[in-house]
């Protein structure tokens, strides 16, 4: 065939194909794009961080004019309670706890002691915390009468860069299994399925795809631990919550990226929107970085994605040595919004039979 004629070809299959183009062409790269002004500082400007009282004498007054003080560099909120606040720290809704000493402001000493306290396990931010701490002396040495002394408190075990990166990357197969795995394994078998159906419901051979994954998904979480076993990591990558969450995780991803599958017939397209969804989480579920180094918009979104909890648990139940508990509402937020997807599932089975 002649050149001209194998480009009309090429164009005649493009027409057919539009969707499938608009999605590569277009959306695909917009959202790469997009995703690329998540990163936008080295140290985190918007970190989340507790202002607290060092003694009960430190007054209301003094607490708000520190806050104000450590706005230039952070995301700061006051709370009254340091136990409090430590808490909120386990579990990352604050990156660093500030003490605020007594008598700052009223030039009744003429040394002021503040310490921040931060978590050893999110190591990008522990990091981070020494220059931030830095900053924050000569800002407060400016601000206030006193002499003022910053001192950086670790809290839990210092972990390396290498463990940190541990649970991200078992978080990192379960969001690969979910949304390229499983949905080319269902265009492969897109032609069986209405066989299968004869035999048995959709919702069967989904449900029996569903747990025969989540339980395949049992081998790289013990090749991971065999490995980090070997290199002497400090992770309990078989901590029973950590495995916990990310099976939960699996399944009401999956049940996502199916729903996308069944909804779109099992095409190609629906392969397409699953990278999308991918790429998107990758972004903007903070699985590496703190959440104070997005903008605020973005810390925003990160806060919405469910994904972003389920990091959170995963990582703590391997590097922290926290209660459950203390994790409770989260945890049942993750199994609302498993049942919600599992839903959205059924309700795409039954939209598959009715148009077919």
């Amino acid at each position: 065939m002649a050149l001209r004629s194998l480009l009309k070809k090429e164009l005649h299959w493009s027409r057919h194909n539009v969707l499938a183009l608009l999605f590569v062409l277009l959306l695909l790269p917009a959202t790469l794009a997009g995703a690329s002004v998540a990163f936008q500082h080295v140290i985190p400007r918007d970190a989340p961080v507790a202002v607290t009282p060092q003694d009960p004498t430190v007054t209301g007054d003094d607490l708000t004019i520190i806050e104000g003080g450590v706005t230039l560099f952070s995301d700061p909120e006051v709370v009254d309670s340091t136990a409090e606040a430590r808490t909120m720290l386990g579990r990352e809704e604050y990156y660093a706890v500030l003490q605020v000493p007594p008598n700052i402001t009223d030039g009744s000493e003429t040394n002021a002691t503040f310490v921040l306290y931060v978590d050893g396990s999110i190591v990008p931010f522990t990091e981070a915390s020494k220059a931030i701490r830095n900053v924050m002396g000569f800002w407060l040495q400016r601000l206030l009468p006193a002499n003022t002394n910053v001192e950086r408190v670790v809290v839990g075990e210092p972990n390396t860069l290498s463990e940190f990166l541990v649970p991200i990357a078992l978080m990192g197969i379960v969001l690969l299994l979910a949304f390229t795995y499983v949905p080319y394994n269902l265009d492969k078998e897109s032609n069986v399925l209405d066989r299968l159906r004869v035999e048995s419901s959709l919702e069967s051979v989904v449900t029996a795809k569903l747990v025969y994954f989540a339980a395949l998904l049992v081998v790289p979480i013990l090749v991971v631990h065999g490995a980090a076993t070997y290199l002497g990591y400090q992770v309990a990558t078989l901590a029973p919550l950590g495995v916990a969450t990310l099976l939960l995780t699996f399944v009401y991803l999956t049940a996502i990226s199916t729903s996308v599958m069944i909804l779109t017939k099992f095409g190609t397209i629906g392969r397409f929107v699953n990278v999308i969804f991918l790429f998107s989480l990758l972004a903007f579920s903070g699985l590496a970085y703190p959440v104070g180094y997005f903008s605020p918009l973005r810390k925003a979104i990160v806060r919405l994605v469910p994904v972003h909890y389920s990091m959170i648990l995963t990582r703590s139940a391997m590097m922290k040595d926290l209660d459950p508990g203390v994790f409770a509402d989260w945890l049942v937020g993750l199994v609302g919004v498993t049942v919600v997807c599992l839903l959205v599932l059924k309700l795409s089975a039954v939209y598959y039979r009715r148009t077919i």
